[in-house]
């Protein structure tokens, strides 16, 4: 009897270990899973593929998770009324950076950053006065005059053309910066502007951009989100030149890209997860232009467009930084806009 109580004695033992040492590896796991640095991406309605602002917003996601270890998750917008509830719900879900992308979530995130104080918000490409909001803004002028600069240096018909998704402060920054570059070579030189009036309408973006190449414009700056991929395909098409915004879509224009008016989105949203992972986010405003790096065109470009044009260019971005050229952002400092001596 004595013998056959020992023998359970040893089993309850042995349970009891194997008990602890689970609940100990639970604990480890949560303490883990807490320690995660978790963040999430609110994409706009053009959402993830759209060749452009989204995904290169996603790219810097993607490096955070590569260079921080970070946790990476996104929720894609079908509409705008979406916007408010995918903020919320990002809120709830506990991440500790919530990144939104583009202009049109401005309210959005304005109504959510006051819902929950608690939690860090970045706004790409809007300004949200709030503790808890980073806002972060490019000086897409700088890039877009580069751009400017570039067809108005190559253009073969002196026509030159510019689609926009729609008139947020972003694309007017960017329609602004194109204006100028184009008038510092050639003011004579034919300037077509045209709105689709979205961010998601590839059909529509490659409508009117055939429209243009049609009436004699051979270079069009496209700035439209999911829009431009429609634009980019008229070009292919055409045999005509497109210059895409946000990040380099050589590889999608097969031969048809000139340059690219790019945005580092990616620089932005990594700075934005270093600082909240070590604790040290801070709301306000962060403006980036070509002094930081952040805006520009490809290195594709340069092979594209041959080097003596490319030498203008950069004598042109070192004007911008010293602050000799002031590049106008809207269209009233473009009116008042005296294009300096380039050539």
């Amino acid at each position: 009897m004595k013998k056959r109580t020992r023998t359970w004695m040893m089993i309850f033992g042995l349970l009891l270990t194997a008990g602890l040492l689970f609940a100990g590896g639970v604990e480890e796991a949560q303490a883990e899973a807490a320690d995660t640095f978790k963040m999430v991406m609110v994409t706009n309605v053009s959402g993830i593929g759209d060749e452009g602002f989204n995904d290169a917003a996603w790219m810097g996601f993607e490096r955070a998770k590569a260079e921080l270890g970070a946790e990476v998750a996104v929720i894609e917008s079908g509409e705008q009324s979406q916007y408010v509830p995918n903020l919320q719900a990002a809120a709830e879900q506990g991440y500790d950076l919530i990144v939104a992308v583009g202009f049109l979530l401005v309210d959005s995130v304005r109504e959510a950053a006051s819902q929950y104080p608690d939690s860090n918000f970045v706004m790409i490409d809007g300004v949200v006065d709030a503790p808890n909001v980073l806002s972060v803004l490019f000086k897409e002028n700088e890039a877009a005059y580069l751009s400017g600069i570039i067809a108005a240096l190559t253009t073969q018909t002196n026509k030159v053309g510019f689609i926009g998704g729609m008139e947020t402060p972003p694309v007017i920054r960017f329609e602004s910066g194109w204006k100028a570059g184009v008038a510092s070579v050639d003011p004579s030189i034919e300037n077509v502007i045209s709105f689709v009036g979205s961010f998601g309408n590839p059909g529509a973006g490659k409508e009117q951009a055939k429209i243009m190449y049609q009436q004699g414009v051979d270079i069009i700056q496209g700035v439209a989100g999911l829009t431009e991929v429609g634009i980019i395909e008229a070009a292919k098409e055409m045999g005509k030149w497109v210059i895409p915004c946000d990040k380099d879509k050589t590889e999608m224009s097969e031969g048809a890209q000139l340059t690219s008016s790019i945005k580092k989105i990616d620089a932005a949203v990594m700075e934005a997860a270093t600082k909240a992972q070590a604790g040290e986010f801070v709301g306000g405003i962060l403006s980036l232009g070509l002094k930081e790096g952040t805006v520009g065109f490809p290195d594709a470009a340069r092979d594209v467009v041959g080097p003596e044009i490319m030498k203008i260019v950069d004598e042109v971005i070192e004007r911008i930084i010293s602050g000799e050229i002031v590049v106008p952002s809207t269209r009233d400092e473009y009116a008042a806009f005296t294009p300096p001596t380039i050539l």
